[in-house]
């Protein structure tokens, strides 16, 4: 049943989230009560992004949610709906930081291990539960990306590292394009096209960044 697939899917997004956050609040540096701060905020943009996505599905659905919207609201969302969702976080985030309400990159770094520990429990329930063999290129790539973290977090400053993590990240999915028929983010399918997208983003902000501090 679509339903039974929805809460399962539900379920390994929750258990791998909240592990994500557990592993950052037990490893986080930053006093407790900051870390709580931080937590709540991350939490509040996850929520909104979950949002965005429903939001997603019934926008680019329209005319089939006017004539069945339990078809639309039972079948997992698509990577249209995930890049739609990325699209007004986005906005979002850009809105928040122009009012000084948030320091974009202090929140993508706290992201960093949230997302890595996120992924890595994700691809690991997929390999133990589902016997997803295909798993096993991005498991190894998060494995790879969480060591790298942890070695070079003390030593990069947070833009720096966050380029660093951008760009290990996006040519090690490009690399499993190549040698899997696909590769995901957290089951959704994504296009080998995204990851340069991304890459290309962090570059342009972190040259923009480092010229603004030079000036």
């Amino acid at each position: 049943m679509p339903s039974a697939t929805v809460l399962t899917t539900i379920s390994i997004h929750v258990i791998s989230m909240s592990v994500g956050f557990i592993a950052y609040f037990l490893s986080s540096n930053l006093p407790i009560a900051e870390r709580k701060q931080v937590s709540q905020q991350m939490i509040s943009y996850l929520v909104n992004f979950v949002i965005f996505i429903w939001i997603g599905k019934i926008v680019l659905n329209l005319s089939l949610i006017i004539s069945d919207p339990i078809a639309v609201l039972a079948y997992p969302s698509n990577a249209q709906a995930f890049y739609f969702a990325l699209f007004l976080l986005a906005i979002q985030l850009w809105y928040k930081a122009k009012r000084s309400e948030v320091d974009i990159e202090i929140l993508l770094y706290c992201y960093v291990p949230v997302l890595l520990v996120a992924s890595f429990m994700y691809q690991f329930i997929e390999i133990i539960w589902k016997n997803n063999t295909l798993a096993w290129g991005d498991f190894i790539l998060l494995l790879i990306l969480l060591l790298t973290f942890l070695l070079l977090r003390d030593r990069l400053r947070k833009s720096t590292l966050l380029l660093c993590m951008v760009w290990v990240w996006a040519i090690g999915k490009l690399s499993i394009t190549w040698i899997m028929p696909f590769t995901t983010i957290f089951g959704y399918m994504i296009h080998p096209f995204f990851f340069i997208t991304v890459g290309l983003i962090f570059s342009i902000l972190f040259v923009f960044k480092r010229k603004k501090v030079s000036e």
